[in-house]
């Protein structure tokens, strides 16, 4: 078999119409392996991974296709779609993947390529047995593990659709569409042309990402490339009419998402969301059943596959399971060693949670201690670590409190008059996630603004630009029994209509203009208009964050002040810091 290489996707038309049609040639074709996938992945992240496509051909005839892409050191590949397809194989008719999986491995060798990932390959896959075969003949160790289990709804017979059919019209699914219902009538819409595509990926992408921020996670749709490789994939498969990006409408409003594929008798539940505050009427599991009803109904397909990972909701449904795996080639015994190591290690250590736990502290805490080294190196690491051990024994900090006076601000930007104060919600979270994506602190940020939204006590506010991006971030609660968590101490308010500012956050890449001091002025007058009197609080030494609540109209009042002898603590309030203050002891606490 003849072997030709490319380090890009190229953009031939006959390479295209081939390509597909051996895929259609396969024992199990998926949308994944396809030359469209392929072509939008290199296109997204060409600025972190260069592809590296090999084609077998049997004379003139295109026998084989895999689609591989290596890191910047030119000694590792990996599937190109590893970090985005369900499912990753060999393209090849079955009589010739053998042969061309050995010319392959030969071809990588010449290459000297030391590691070699294959990720989501299906266990079904007559792939995964030639792979150990090939590896071995030319010098590469290989370990295979499990990978994911991927939940399938299938109804090949007639009997199976109505038995799935009648599965998923069950009491629950009925009631919420009801519920619903009251709200506005409800509909199902699937959207196959780009020009559609593109005109409801945007709601899809802000709820996908504020759906997760409100589970506490980071959605892979923050990063700009993948935002870019939905929307070019989608481009390319609505020229096939393979794209089906469905939703679930409560009249106007769109509830629930799925940006899926229709592709050789599959209907594939690629990647869900839904608005985050319609969960108690569970839309994605009512847009997943409406879309299993009507598969039902179509003729030529036999399953609905739920993809990778194993939820609740997808085991309610499922009828059979697929089961993927993960194999790694390496030339180096020792590298080949490592893997299995950790991988049987690591088992047995989420095996016994407490350890786990142990073990993830024990390396935050080396982590901490290198950046530390890092910096300063072997001085720098002594001098931190003594300051650390200072503080906790004999440290002492203070908290400034200020009142806010109004109409005396002297806050003054040139751009003053672009931006606004709004409520915050997820939706604007996700803005700021899109925004700061490469930022690991707003992101944590944002992450607990988003646990605080779901507090009734709270009230979250965003200063906002004219292109509606949230440059501050600001928080405000009830000031009598609010816990500072710097002293330790719960505080008493000064009046009953004493409502105080707290957690106040500037993104890095936009500090220095200001936002900070405007955002918490115009909050502050806004509580004022209801009736509070706002009241912020800041650490001593923050000397920028003190001087930036002056110039917002806020004046100095008191103080606490933790003191710290040993293991002994107790705060000392200084009262009236205008006129001559007057340390008082109000608490003592181990």
């Amino acid at each position: 078999m003849r072997i030709v290489l490319h380090r890009e996707i190229p953009e031939d038309q006959t390479l295209r119409d081939r390509w597909d049609e051996l895929v259609e040639q396969m024992e199990r074709p998926e949308v994944f392996y396809t030359y469209e996938w392929a072509l939008a992945a290199s296109c997204a992240y060409r600025d972190s991974i260069t592809p590296l496509l090999v084609l077998g051909y049997e004379g003139a005839a295109l026998a084989g296709v895999i689609a591989l892409a290596t890191d910047k050191a030119q000694k590792r590949a990996f599937f190109l779609a590893g970090a985005t397809a369900d499912y990753c194989d060999f393209v090849s008719s079955p009589e010739l993947l053998s042969e061309f999986v050995n010319a392959v491995f030969a071809e990588l060798r010449k290459l000297n390529l030391r590691m070699i990932v294959f990720a989501n390959l299906p266990a079904d896959s007559a792939t995964s047995d030639a792979l150990g075969r090939a590896a071995s003949d030319h010098g590469y160790s290989s370990f295979r593990r499990p990978g994911y289990e991927c939940e399938r709804i299938e109804f090949a017979s007639p009997q199976q659709r109505a038995l799935v059919k009648q599965s998923v019209q069950r009491k629950q699914l009925r009631y919420n569409l009801k519920a619903m219902v009251k709200i506005a009538p409800v509909a199902v819409s699937h959207s196959r042309s780009w020009d559609d595509v593109a005109n409801t990926l945007p709601g899809f992408v802000k709820a996908h990402i504020a759906r997760f921020l409100a589970t506490g996670r980071i959605s892979n749709l923050v990063r700009p490339e993948r935002r870019v490789f939905l929307s070019e994939l989608a481009r390319l498969c609505s020229r096939r009419g393979w794209i089906v990006h469905s939703r679930l409408m409560i009249g106007e409003r769109p509830a629930a998402w799925n940006y899926g594929f229709q592709f050789a008798g599959s209907w594939f539940w690629y990647q869900p969301t839904f608005q985050s505050d319609l969960k108690q009427y569970s839309p994605g599991f009512c847009l997943l059943s409406k879309i299993v009803e009507e598969a039902c109904d179509t003729p030529g397909m036999n399953l609905v596959d739920l993809g990778l990972g194993s939820e609740n909701y997808k085991e309610r449904l499922a009828t059979g399971t697929r089961q993927t795996v993960h194999i790694t080639a390496t030339t180096s015994r020792m590298v080949w060693a490592k893997e299995v190591v950790r991988y049987h290690l690591a088992g047995v250590i989420k095996s016994m949670p407490r350890l786990e736990n142990a073990i993830r502290s024990t390396l935050n805490q080396v982590s901490l201690l290198r950046k530390r080294f890092h910096n300063g190196g072997p001085v720098g690491l002594l001098r931190s670590s003594w300051r650390w051990c200072r503080k906790a024994l004999f440290g002492q900090s203070e908290m400034f409190f200020f009142e806010w006076r109004e109409g005396i601000s002297s806050v003054v930007s040139p751009d003053s008059d672009s931006l606004s104060i709004e409520p915050l919600d997820l939706n604007l979270l996700a803005i700021a996630a899109m925004n700061y994506f490469d930022d690991p602190e707003t992101l944590t940020y944002l992450l607990r603004a988003a646990k605080q939204l779901i507090s009734v006590e709270l009230q979250g506010f965003a200063l906002l630009r004219s292109d509606g991006v949230p440059v501050h971030f600001c928080w405000a609660t009830r000031f009598e029994g609010f816990r500072v968590k710097e002293l330790n101490h719960i505080l008493e308010a000064p009046s009953l209509d004493s409502v105080l500012l707290f957690d106040c956050w500037t993104p890095p890449s936009v500090r220095g203009r200001r936002y900070g001091s405007m955002a918490i002025s115009y909050v502050a007058a806004r509580l004022r208009d209801s009736g509070k009197t706002p009241w912020i609080f800041s650490a001593a030494a923050n000397t920028p964050f003190t001087r930036g609540a002056e110039k917002s109209a806020f004046t100095l009042r008191f103080s606490l002040t933790r003191k710290r002898r040993m293991f002994l603590g107790k705060v000392v309030q200084s009262k009236s810091l205008i006129n001559a203050p007057t340390p008082v002891d109000v608490s003592s606490a181990a």
